[in-house]
């Protein structure tokens, strides 16, 4: 209620002042979120940016699949493991009872760990 009581004390505000937004014009140009608008944000907020949000999903899916690959390959290297895209893909040789599952465990976690500091950087 707090946000619809604000702006009909707003439009009765602009209704007084005959309709001119005097110091309160809204810019609605693109902005880049790293860099907010200081006249038109003064709160700091960050404004929403789609395309950014898009592009970090994509960049943080490809990396994680980049480094699962690679510690698949080393795993393949160290313990002779098959390399099939069912290992990325499928819960099918997860086991937690045998040796080659925690081999699979063990890289999806660590997998997980790079992922969560590349988050933290992207």
């Amino acid at each position: 209620m707090a946000i619809q009581r604000s702006n009909i004390a707003n439009n009765s505000t602009l209704a007084s002042n005959g309709g001119s937004t005097s110091n309160r014009a809204r810019d609605l140009s693109p902005i880049s979120p790293r860099s907010p608008n200081s006249s038109s944000n003064s709160s700091g907020a960050q404004l929403f940016n789609p395309r950014l949000i898009l592009s970090q999903i994509i960049s943080l899916q490809s990396f994680h699949y980049l480094v699962l690959g690679i510690i698949f390959q080393i795993n393949h290297i160290l313990f002779a493991t098959s390399i099939t895209i069912d290992r990325i893909f499928t819960t099918k040789y997860l086991d937690v009872w045998s040796a080659e599952g925690w081999i699979d465990n063990s890289a999806i976690l660590m997998s997980s760990l790079i992922g969560a500091v590349l988050l933290a950087i992207i």
